[in-house]
């Protein structure tokens, strides 16, 4: 059964995310710490500094500048050490920011241009993109329709699957409809994100973005990669400016996650697994499986903070012997006393 990659966007991020596995997995430690080596010149501190030295999964962490780059630095660990443990994608799927995760596993992307480009772009939104409220609304698939008097300001940014999506739109306008949704019972979540992507509230960025777009250097993929914004599957053979302005879509236009599972699913059986730090794109995938489908669904890691057990549990069920890694798991004090080779 063919293995989908999947990496997740802005909101999946939380405090503390992969902790236990940080402390007790050599590997995926060593690239956290690789990737903060890249990082900490642009941003001017340490991520695995911000992520792990104080707090705890409560504590706030939604600054763009430090989240843009520890949501890719994560997936990339996350993903090169189940590489190491004999998982092979055959597609990389990418929500949002995670399409250049997904970039860099691919090889279309160097780390460091990735990286580089998540801060630059971090740094726009932060100066020029006007403040946003986004919010995951439950059990509302049709709210276009039902709070059209109250969407003002408002757009659906993105479309999970039938009973979750979200909206983004300026704060006040949002504030608004929050109260609409209160008054009805309506359940909904404000997610970790200040800045309205996949929204008309982006657009004015479109020439910054652009600059910064065609800086990078586009390399052949090696896996084939999935588009949330239309549901395409891209070989890699598209030129450096077909991939700019592919990024541009990704992050300006709303995401199609249902439709772009759906289609999938209607080409054969897929194993999707979750390769962000929440599981949640796991968990849209289950509510998108039709019942008598034989595709499958897994998270790597999930808020609950078993990252071993977890992570082991993935492993598993992609047929790969968990014994090995956890000889590969050794305490903190170990990790730090032994140091790592890359």
């Amino acid at each position: 059964m063919p293995v989908v990659f999947m990496f997740s966007g802005q909101s999946s991020q939380y405090h503390q995310m992969g902790r236990e596995l940080y402390d007790r997995h050599p590997r995926f430690r060593m690239w956290m710490e690789h990737c903060d080596e890249i990082a900490a010149p642009l941003i001017g501190c340490s991520l695995c500094d911000l992520l792990y030295r104080d707090g705890d999964k409560r504590t706030p962490f939604d600054r763009l500048l430090h989240t843009n780059p520890a949501l890719i630095a994560f997936e990339y660990s996350l993903a090169r050490v189940l590489m190491e443990a004999g998982a092979r994608p055959d597609y990389l799927l990418g929500y949002s920011l995670g399409e250049l995760s997904a970039m860099i596993v691919g090889g279309a992307l160097a780390l460091e241009q990735g990286i580089e480009f998540a801060v630059e772009y971090a740094r726009v939104v932060e100066s020029e993109g006007p403040p946003a409220t986004m919010l995951a609304v439950i059990d509302v698939p049709d709210i276009e329709r039902r709070y059209v008097g109250q969407l003002a300001g408002c757009w659906v940014s993105a479309r999970n699957f039938d009973r979750h999506v979200v909206v983004a739109g300026t704060v006040e306008a949002m504030k608004r409809l929050r109260t609409m949704l209160t008054r009805d019972g309506v359940a909904h979540q404000v997610l970790a994100v200040n800045y309205g992507f996949h929204t008309e509230m982006q657009q004015p960025l479109e020439t910054r973005f652009m600059a910064l777009a065609r800086n990078l250097t586009v390399n052949p993929l090696r896996v084939p990669m999935v588009s949330c914004s239309d549901g395409a599957i891209y070989d890699g053979s598209a030129d450096a400016g077909g991939w700019q302005q592919r990024l541009w879509t990704t992050f300006r236009h709303p995401v199609a996650f249902d439709t772009t599972i759906r289609g999938l699913v209607d080409t054969g059986d897929f194993h999707f697994l979750d390769v962000g730090p929440s599981g949640t794109l796991a968990t849209f995938v289950k509510y998108l499986l039709p019942a008598d489908s034989t595709s499958r669904f897994t998270e790597v890691i999930n808020p609950s903070g078993r990252d071993i057990q977890t992570y082991v549990n993935a492993l598993r069920s992609m047929g790969l012997d968990a014994p090995q890694w956890h000889e590969a798991m050794v305490p903190s004090t170990l990790a730090a006393a032994v140091g790592v080779s890359r």
